[in-house]
């Protein structure tokens, strides 16, 4: 099996570590951004990532790859098995990509974009010298598109980090007294949660290296996250399941 995926993606991070986790090995495949969209499209008729290679079947998508390994690998069951509670389970798994995924990830960008060599370390690190130079010559026009993508304005910013603060407050109350969101067992909502989380917290366990944060109004938030009940919890997830490294 191949992933096609960009390193730091939380989305992608949600499909390498279901794979992990059921113990399936795959092949990680970094590819470009901004030429990703001509990659993607040899496979899938989307062009976002995570896109698992697996024989003659293609599947796009953080939560269609976990279906797939599910019925792939049936141990290490990442979905309830009684129907309301893995109703609610996808359902929350769908909102909180919804709720945390895209709110975060509008921040992030926001303020990280104005620093090439960060976003150029989070995409192209593991790729050849060749590829970093291609990807920094055409930086200047995937900074645009990123802004007018996932940034859009200042206000539609402002807007993202108060729904992300109504969901990480939500997420604590629904937490409060418990180990997992689901039942006794780490389900695929705790993965998702604690996947859209990865960038804010930072965790070792995590399968690329992290850089140094170069804003400070991004590291602000961090902090101000940092001992967030919801942070503690992710934490803890990936201490206790996120023990094994792609390969």
């Amino acid at each position: 099996m191949k992933l096609l995926e960009f390193p730091h993606s939380h989305y992608c991070e949600k499909a390498r570590w279901a794979l992990d986790f059921k113990k399936i090995p795959f092949q990680v495949v970094t590819i470009l951004p901004g030429i990703h969209l001509w990659t993607v499209r040899r496979y899938a008729p989307g062009t976002s990532v995570p896109v698992l290679l697996s024989d003659d079947q293609v599947i796009q998508g953080s939560s269609k790859i976990i279906d797939f390994v599910e019925n792939h690998s049936p141990a290490y069951a990442l979905t309830p098995k009684d129907d309301e509670e893995r109703l609610e389970c996808l359902n929350l798994e769908k909102e909180m990509d919804i709720k945390l995924g895209l709110p975060i990830r509008q921040v992030l960008y926001h303020r990280l974009i104005a620093y090439p060599s960060f976003i150029r370390f989070c995409f192209t690190h593991s790729l050849s010298a060749v590829k970093q130079l291609a990807f920094r010559m055409y930086y200047p026009v995937l900074r645009k598109k990123i802004y007018q993508v996932y940034v859009i304005s200042d206000a539609e910013v402002e807007k993202a980090k108060s729904e992300f603060n109504t969901s990480m407050d939500t997420l604590a109350e629904m937490l409060t007294g418990k180990d997992y969101l689901f039942g006794d067992r780490f389900s695929r909502a705790d993965l998702t949660v604690s996947s859209m989380l990865s960038f804010l917290v930072m965790p070792e366990q995590h399968p690329f290296p992290w850089p140094d944060i170069p804003d400070l109004e991004i590291r602000t938030i961090q902090n101000s996250y940092s001992d967030h009940p919801v942070c503690l919890w992710v934490r803890k997830m990936y201490e206790t399941h996120r023990l094994v490294e792609s390969s």
